[in-house]
């Protein structure tokens, strides 16, 4: 998967959300990590899951989901790769504005917050 210059790359999960902006270029990506606050309001409309943590989880993809929305709807973003564990992707999915699908390059159903940003750019490029 190609990664285009200001380019922006979420990885998140269940508990954690980072966001970072291709600032190299497409055949030299460097992530540089960008703060996007995620809002907790939409937290309170998810959490269909068995058990509290499920609850808790799918509250935070929601939450995650509503900031890469408005974030994409304030042309903030332009263009997103999305990496998530697949709970967490399922859930972001659900809540997608139209908007984001179109400007989605792609997605990569694997749990990877936490790790290096080499490492996130080397399962960019093998997908």
């Amino acid at each position: 998967m190609q990664l285009p210059p200001g380019s922006h790359v979420a990885v998140a999960d269940g508990a954690q959300f980072q966001l970072f902006r291709n600032s190299g270029t497409e055949h030299q990506p460097a992530l540089k990590a960008v703060d996007l606050p995620t809002r907790d309001e939409a937290a309170h409309n998810a959490g269909q899951g068995d058990t509290p943590r499920q609850n808790e989880e799918a509250g935070h993809a929601a939450s995650v989901a509503a900031a890469l929305n408005a974030a994409v709807l304030s042309n903030g973003i332009k263009s997103l790769i999305v990496i998530a564990d697949p709970s967490t992707l399922g859930e972001m999915r659900k809540l997608y504005h139209k908007e984001l699908e179109e400007r989605l390059l792609g997605e990569l159903s694997k749990t990877l917050t936490g790790q290096s940003t080499d490492d996130i750019l080397r399962s960019i490029a093998a997908a």
